[in-house]
């Protein structure tokens, strides 16, 4: 039986909106209170491109949700 490989679409491309990745993330940042994850690491994460990710994230921590620290994203 030949094996055959599956290749992860990203879930959101760049015209999703940031808005609803950030209540996904949100979410798991208050499910995991210490998670701490850097701009590639949450990309994998979330599965979505780097941009996305990026707007999502600069969204969080302007509502003070989130900051950034030296190694990443962590809850404020």
């Amino acid at each position: 039986m030949p094996m055959v490989t599956r290749v992860l679409e990203p879930v959101a491309t760049p015209a999703a909106s940031a808005t609803e990745l950030s209540q996904r993330i949100r979410s798991e940042y208050e499910e995991m209170p210490c998670l701490r994850l850097t701009l590639p690491q949450a990309s994998r994460f979330w599965n979505v491109d780097r941009e996305t990710c990026q707007a999502a994230l600069d969204q969080l921590v302007d509502e003070g949700a989130l900051v950034q620290g030296r190694f990443g994203y962590m809850r404020a």
